[in-house]
């Protein structure tokens, strides 16, 4: 989180979790250890020229090379917060609200499979001419995120049953655009790898939510705990 460049974050995602998977991380948090609560935004190097959302330029239909870089480039921003996203939810909530070890597990893989996916768009940028950074874009996915900062169960369902899901509804058709233009490439990368690890991230959001409501906390524990 502290971290600015993206790619950076991605690599430090995978070592990160190379430590917890092994063993050398034991312990997912001291419960006598002082909270320390994340920064209220990640760091950013400033390669992205951030707009209002509203001043984002449509992304078009994909027919052109243009306009299928600039869906490549929106999807790799939303993927380079999602990074943060996910340390920030075992940061922020992690230890405050006891959670158990396959919380972490969880919340560990989702960040590795979203630096996967950021790795995976900005080396197709790169192979399309283009780079991350190359175009402006607007950071309303964290904007979303600091609104929930102060409850676990309304980030899971604002970020992992909402937002992501909203982008399965969609991420189909942006396929078949990739398709249809001839971009094999782009649209194997969203088929078969972006797209069934996204949908492990939506069940991961319903399931704690679901284990959260079942052990009898509720939004009162949550701002308690904030």
């Amino acid at each position: 989180l502290q971290t600015p460049s993206p790619h950076d974050k991605a690599a430090m995602t995978d070592k990160i979790a190379a430590l917890w998977s092994s063993g050398d991380i034991a312990l997912a948090y001291d419960p006598d250890a002082v909270h320390v609560v994340p920064p209220d935004k990640p760091q950013r190097d400033g390669r992205v020229n951030l707009v209002e959302p509203s001043r984002v330029p449509r992304l078009g239909k994909g027919g052109t090379p243009g306009t299928r870089v600039a869906i490549l480039h929106s999807l790799a921003h939303i993927e380079s917060w999602a990074i943060d996203l996910s340390w920030d939810i075992i940061a922020r909530f992690g230890a405050p609200r006891a959670m158990p070890r396959a919380f972490f597990d969880d919340f560990v893989a989702v960040a590795v499979d979203e630096a996967r996916h950021f790795k995976g768009l900005a080396a197709r940028l790169q192979e399309l001419g283009s780079s991350y950074g190359a175009l402006s874009a607007h950071d309303g996915l964290w904007n979303s995120a600091w609104e929930t900062a102060y409850s676990l169960e309304a980030r899971l369902v604002i970020e992992h049953c909402v937002h992501e899901a909203r982008g399965l509804d969609v991420l189909p058709a942006t396929i078949q655009k990739f398709r249809k233009h001839g971009d094999e490439a782009s649209a194997a990368l969203l088929e078969f790898v972006i797209y069934p690890e996204e949908v492990t991230h939506c069940a991961a959001g319903v399931r704690w939510f679901t284990h959260l409501h079942d052990r009898g906390e509720h939004a009162s524990a949550a701002r308690a705990s904030a």
